[in-house]
This record gives structure tokens, C-alpha cells and sequence, in this order.
């Protein structure tokens, strides 16, 4: 059977439209970097509301076309430490605006790729889907066997128009590369593999299999999360059976409340759970957002989605590790070592790191609640950070950093939403200092120095 999807017209289309948004971006960063050199004076309040039409304009490019543009736009919305704040504001709304497609597109791609009538397969399938996201949808269903299923299915043809935005995607790193501190075609290729990953469902299911595995080393957490099962015989590349988990959302603060489970705990066991992928086992899940957390009738987290996951080697975890810790110690000197010995720098440039680090761990800046966040003064930090920044000779991102700080990202964004009087640190401190110290990785120095945490 044919797949529907889009034509080589509107494929064209596409590629016109995110040329012009690439040509626009690089436009207004140039007019940002000339206005804060001082070279250029604009009339006050211009630059932000020109930034804000960019990203509005965007947003409704992306919502229109969906694909890659949609996932792009998320992942830079998260990075208010490269893109403006302007900007991100109006990105975020791209976390939650994806119109569901047809149920007869669904339909089309289920018997193509189940070999047989969605009748045949399923003794019900509901039309209407419970969630929809950027490359796919899901329903719920129940197979001819009475299993309850969720039943997640990728949009036909959405291979192709990927191709497009990932392929418009390297050209716009190019071009700002040469305006670039760190190398963004490496970012592009990290962002290339994980949304070709998050488009084989087998791949998918094998990941939710690995963490599910991973978690139960640990009683605790195998007590307190709850990974979906997934039902292979329903399952093919673009199609993915997986458990049906009844609950809410972990910010669904009715249905938290109603099920009698304590908000700050849901919060710190689904932490644990995230650092315990991220520093124990060095395999996770990039998605933390709230729409990936269920709490399910016996109050236990329910991690779904495992489209988006990483893997990252022992050496450059072991690097990452120190990091933290040194961000936990506020220890500059280590901060600056765990990047050297990463790769992430060359020496010539541990002086101007140690200086940046410093700059972070000012007690302005440091591990400040999310209403501290709400009174900073970005223009005037993002100003110093630039002037440390410029120093730097190159930065280079090892594969799965840009996957591992989205991560981080969104586990702290779900602390702001969640629990906003917490300190980040005090979270991911311990959690991180009794992973390493398990594990035998902390040399008595830091050791020493996380006693004081």
C-alpha cells in the first residue's frame, strides 16, 4: 500500500521557507552582535521585538510544516545560554502545539506496516489519540487477545520531510558556525542521529527494555518507577505496542493530589530515576518533560517515550561527572580539568574556563531558586559570559553532550514547575556524589570536598 506523505512540491516548499527563516536568523544574530559591540545603535526595544517576531514567525512555520522543525525548535528552546530569552519564550510554546493528522493516515499506516486491517489486528483502536507529537501519534487500543495497549504510530511520509529540515538544519550551522565559539556542525550531527533514532520504533522499544533493566538494579527505584512493557508481535519499525499506563500527569496537580502521593516526592524519585540513567548508567532518557510522567494508581512514575535516548562512553561520563561535582564544590580548577579531559578544550583555554567558572559560581548567579531566576539580570551575566567566551580558542561537543544537557534542561525545568522553592543543587548533589562514590570514581579531594555540600 502507498503511503501518503508529502509531495516533492511541498517538499521544495518547505526547503524555500526554512531557507528564508535561516537567512532572517543569521540577519538579526549579526544585527545582535553589531548592537552589542556597540557599532550599531538601534532604537531602544527594537532588537528584542525583532527577535520576537523571528521566533513567532518560526513557531508558526513549524507548527504548519511539523517534522523536524517542531523538534528543533524545542531543543533550542531550551537553551537560553545560546539563544536570546526573547526567543526561547516564544519556542516553548512549541512544547505542546502539535495537532494530532487523520485517523485514515493512521489507519493507511498501519496496515501497510502490520500487514493486515486495523480490524485484524485489534479488537478496538480508538480514533481519537491521547497524545500527538511531532514525528507520531498515539492511540489507545486493545489487542484481539484483551491486552491494553498504547499504540504509538509514525507519520507517514515524515521520513522525508526530516530529510528536508535536517538537511536546511546543517546548512544554517554552517553558516553560523563561522559566528560560533563551539563547533555547531558537530551539534548538527547529534541532533540528525537522535531524530533519525526517534523515527525507528524497534530501536525505541529495545531502549525502554535496556532502562527498564537498568532501573530494577536498584529496589528502590524499581519500587517507585514503572517502564511500559512492550508487545513485540504488534510492533514493527514504524509502529510501537507498548503497555497502557492508566494515570496522570505528574503536573496534573488535581489527579496528583487526588491520588493522595506527595508532589515533592513524585519529584525526587523521578530525579533519581534521570540521574540514576545519566551518571550510573550512561544510557537515558533525553526527555524528562512532564508529558513523559505519568503517576499511575499505585503512586509510581511512569517513564514513557524512549524516543529520544543517548549513550555515552565511560571516559567522557567519568569527565561529566567530575563537573558536576565541581559545579556541586564550586571548585573552578576541577571544572576547567573535567572539560580538558574530556576534549571538550585544549589547555591553552583552561584559564579562560577557570574564569567562566567562576563568573557561574559568583553567589549571584549560583544555584538560585527558580523565583531568584525571575529577578537575574541575563543581559547584563550573558554580557560577562561573553567576554570570558571570546577568549576561548575552539570548543568541541563530544557525541551525546547536546542530548545530555537537553536532558538536564528539562529535569530542571521540571523542578521549576514542580517545586519551585528548590535549589537544583541540592537535588543533584547527592544523588550524583552517591553514584560516584559507589561507583569508587571520587579521588579523596573531592571526596573531602563534597562532605561540605
Amino acid at each position: 500500500m502507498a503511503h501518503s506523505g508529502p509531495t516533492f512540491l511541498s517538499l521544495a516548499h518547505r526547503a524555500c521557507v526554512t531557507g528564508w527563516l535561516i537567512a532572517r536568523a543569521l540577519v538579526l544574530y549579526i544585527e545582535v552582535a553589531l548592537a552589542n559591540r556597540g557599532v550599531w545603535k538601534p532604537a531602544e526595544g527594537t532588537m528584542v521585538a525583532r527577535q520576537r517576531r523571528f521566533a513567532s514567525r518560526f513557531v508558526d512555520v513549524a507548527t504548519r510544516f511539523r517534522g523536524g522543525l517542531i523538534k528543533i525548535g524545542q531543543i533550542a528552546s531550551l537553551r537560553i545560554d545560546i539563544v536570546a530569552e526573547e526567543v526561547t519564550d516564544e519556542l516553548a510554546r512549541l512544547q505542546d502545539r502539535v495537532e494530532p493528522h487523520s485517523f485514515a493516515e493512521i489507519a493507511e499506516q498501519l496496515e501497510s506496516e502490520l500487514g493486515m486491517p486495523v480490524a485484524a489486528a485489534f479488537a478496538h483502536f480508538e480514533t481519537r489519540p491521547i497524545a500527538a507529537a511531532s514525528l507520531g501519534q498515539v492511540h489507545r487500543a486493545r489487542a484481539i487477545d484483551g491486552r491494553d495497549l498504547a499504540v504509538k504510530v509514525l507519520y507517514p511520509g515524515v521520513e522525508r520531510s526530516v530529510a528536508v529540515d535536517v538537511a536546511m538544519m546543517r546548512i544554517a550551522m554552517w553558516g553560523f558556525n563561522f559566528l560560533s565559539v563551539a563547533d555547531l556542525l558537530q551539534v548538527h550531527e547529534q541532533v540528525k542521529h537522535t531524530l533519525h533514532g526517534e523515527m525507528d520504533y524497534i530501536r525505541e522499544g529495545r531502549a525502554a527494555e535496556e532502562v527498564a533493566g537498568n532501573l530494577a538494579a536498584d529496589p528502590e527505584l524499581a519500587e517507585h518507577t514503572r517502564i511500559p512493557l512492550i508487545h513485540w508481535d504488534l510492533t514493527t519499525r514504524r509502529v510501537l505496542a507498548m503497555e497502557f499506563i492508566d494515570g496522570c500527569k505528574i503536573n496534573d496537580f488535581e489527579g496528583v493530589t487526588a491520588s493522595g502521593v506527595d508532589r515533592d516526592e513524585l519529584v525526587l524519585w523521578a530525579s533519581r530515576a534521570f540521574l540514576h540513567m545519566m551518571f550510573k548508567d550512561g544510557f537515558f532518557h533525553c526527555d524528562p518533560h512532564p508529558g513523559n510522567l505519568l503517576v499511575d494508581g499505585e503512586g509510581r512514575i511512569g517513564i514513557i517515550d524512549f524516543g529520544m535516548n543517548q549513550r555515552i562512553d565511560g571516559e567522557l561520563l567519568d569527565a561529566i561527572s567530575r563537573n558536576v561535582m565541581a559545579t556541586v564544590t564550586r571548585d573552578s580548577k576541577l571544572y576547567a580539568s573535567s572539560l580538558l579531559d574530556a576534549g571538550m578544550i585544549e589547555a591553552v583555554d583552561v584559564p579562560a574556563v577557570i574564569d567562566l567558572a567562576e563568573l557561574s559560581f559568583d553567589p549571584a548567579y549560583y544555584n538560585l531558586t527558580p523565583a531568584e531566576m525571575a529577578n537575574l539580570d541575563f543581559a547584563d551575566y550573558f554580557q560577562k559570559m561573553r567576554v570570558h567566551m571570546r577568549k576561548l580558542h575552539g570548543f568541541h561537543l563530544p557525541d551525546g553532550l547536546v542530548m545530555w544537557s537537553r536532558a538536564i534542561s528539562l529535569l530542571y525545568g521540571l523542578m521549576v514547575e514542580l517545586a519551585p522553592g528548590i535549589r537544583p543543587l541540592e537535588v543533584l548533589g547527592p544523588f550524583v556524589f552517591e553514584f560516584l562514590q559507589r561507583d569508587n570514581r571520587l579521588n579523596p579531594d573531592i571526596e573531602l570536598a563534597s562532605k561540605t555540600v
